[in-house]
Formats: C-alpha cells, structure tokens, sequence
C-alpha cells in the first residue's frame, strides 16, 4: 500500500542522518575555528615581540655596548634570533590550521546544502501516509487522543509554575525589604534617628507594596493549582495559601511600628516563599515526567506510521 512512500521516507531519512552528521561537524569546526584564530593571534604577537627584541640587540644602545664588552652580545642575538624562528614556525603552523579548518567548514556547508530541507520532505510523506491511517488505526486514534491530553495538562501545569514563580519574586522582594527594615529598625533602636526612621518606613512601604501583588498572585497562582489537580493525581495543599493578608495588614498603624512585628512578618513570609518552592518543585517534576510520556508517545506515534505497509 505504501511502498513508494517507504521507499522515499528511507531516502529522506538517510538525509536527515547526514544532515544531523554534517551540522554537528559544522558546529564542532566552529568551536575549534574560534580557538585556532586565538591561537594563531597569539603567535603572531610573540613573533612581533621576538622580532622586536632582535631589532633592539642588533641597534645601539648602552645595553648592547654592556653585552659587547662582556662578550655576550653575540649569544644573545643568536637566542633572540632562534626565538623569533620559534616563533616564526608556530604561527606559520597556526596559519595552516586556521586555512585547514576554514576549508573544511566550506567543505561542510557544501555537504549541508546538499540535505537541507529534509524535514518538509520527511513530514509530507508522514502526513500522507497519516491521512490514510488515521481513521482506520484503532491505536493510532487512541494515541492522538493521549497526546491531546497531555499536551493540555502540560499548558496547565506551566501556566501554573508561571503564576508560582510570580509569586516567588514578589515574595522575594518583600523580604529583602522587609529585611532592610528590620536592619535599619534596629539602627532607629539604637539611636539611629529621624534618617533611620524614614529609610525604615520606606523599606516597610515597599515590603507592603510587594505584599499586595504576592497576594494577588497567590490567588491567581491557587486557581492555577486547582485547575492542575482537576486534570492529575497531584496533590497539593492550598487551603492556608490565602490566609495570611489578615495577618499582615490587621492592626498595621500600631504593630508595624514595633520591630517584634518586623521579624514576625518576615518569618511569615519566608515561609510562605519556601511552601511555594516546594509546590513549584512537584509541579517541575510532574511536568518533566509528563513531558517526558508525550516524546515517548511521539515516537511511537512515528514508528506507527513509518512502518506502516
């Protein structure tokens, strides 16, 4: 039924196997392209500076009439001049490696050309061969409802980790402010001053600000969560998620202004931070696990229709 269609899927992917060899020798020679023109770079500025030195050697100068007299000066030009070949040889060397391996990026990038584009190739014979099977293969159907599902949850699962590290940075920026606060109501204990209390109450008037969109994300983040455990086996517990507003903001005119009350809510939040890292850390590792059952999915799907007769 299929076998024109086979034959030229075996002759696509044989293009796809080239052209995965060919661009990662062109990436490789890229790599070593970069490090071959350091190299050379730096032969060519030691030869210039060996060049340099034989030219000071064999002018005037009071260092060269002290090696004169001493009777050295001869020796010296002689091992300068020796250098300089040293040199000379090495970035001759490095020259040559540098052209080799200009010339073999070319010779791959000819070879690339030649397999590009294998993939519209590969994926209109698969949707050829598809529109025949996919109404008439029980497993196939079945494996396009799973992939639909997963592909959905996955959706919900980052949109939810989204709205978690929302979360996390407004949290984050409430206790470094509150942080300060603290800090500087300490300083304002000791003596600090009219300065220390305003810096004080600006630090405390951001962590608030931060405060309020934490709360905000935190019941957008638990809506997120429901969602998630309507369409998996997860289980995550968000009953005390938006509790804690009472806390912060009861009774803000008089407590805020006791330190006690500073290091309370700091708490507070840090620990409100590390919950929502541990959910964040169950929501990563069921969205790598889902993930990873949609490729296997893929693959199969893909096997089913390449071998198809």
């Amino acid at each position: 039924m299929f076998h024109d269609l086979n034959v030229r899927l075996a002759e696509v992917k044989e293009k796809g196997r080239k052209y995965r060899k060919w661009d990662k020798r062109l990436v490789d020679l890229g790599l070593s392209l970069e490090q071959y023109e350091r190299e050379a770079n730096n032969w060519e500025q030691r030869l210039q500076r060996e060049e340099q030195d034989v030219e000071r050697m064999t002018g005037m100068s009071l260092f060269n009439l002290i090696y004169s007299v001493m009777g050295k000066k001869e020796e010296k030009i002689e091992r300068e001049q020796l250098e300089v070949l040293e040199a000379k040889v090495k970035y001759d060397e490095a020259l040559r490696t540098l052209k080799d391996t200009k010339d073999q990026i070319h010779d791959a990038q000819q070879q690339l050309s030649h397999v590009r584009g294998w993939e519209v190739e590969y994926d209109a014979i698969i949707r050829q061969k598809e529109q025949s099977l996919l109404h008439s293969n029980r497993e196939l159907m079945e494996l396009v409802d799973q992939q639909t599902d997963i592909r959905l949850t996955l959706k919900e699962l980052k949109e939810a980790i989204q709205a978690g590290n929302s979360v996390m940075d407004s949290l984050k920026s409430a206790s470094d402010g509150l942080q300060k606060a603290r800090d500087w109501g300490t300083y304002d204990l000791l003596g600090g001053g009219m300065i220390a209390t305003h810096i004080k109450h600006n630090n405390i008037d951001d962590a608030m600000s931060y405060i309020h969109d934490a709360q905000r994300e935190l019941s957008l983040f638990s809506k997120e969560l429901r969602d998630i455990q309507m369409t998996t086996l997860i289980e995550i517990d968000i009953g005390d998620f938006l509790r804690f507003s009472d806390y912060f903001f009861d009774g803000f005119i008089s407590d805020w202004m006791v330190q006690g009350r500073i290091n309370d809510t700091l708490d507070q939040v840090e620990g409100k931070a590390n919950s929502i890292h541990e959910i964040l850390q169950q929501l990563d590792n069921e969205y790598e696990k889902l993930d990873s059952e949609l490729m296997t999915l893929n693959l199969h799907y893909t096997m089913i229709l390449e071998q198809a007769e």
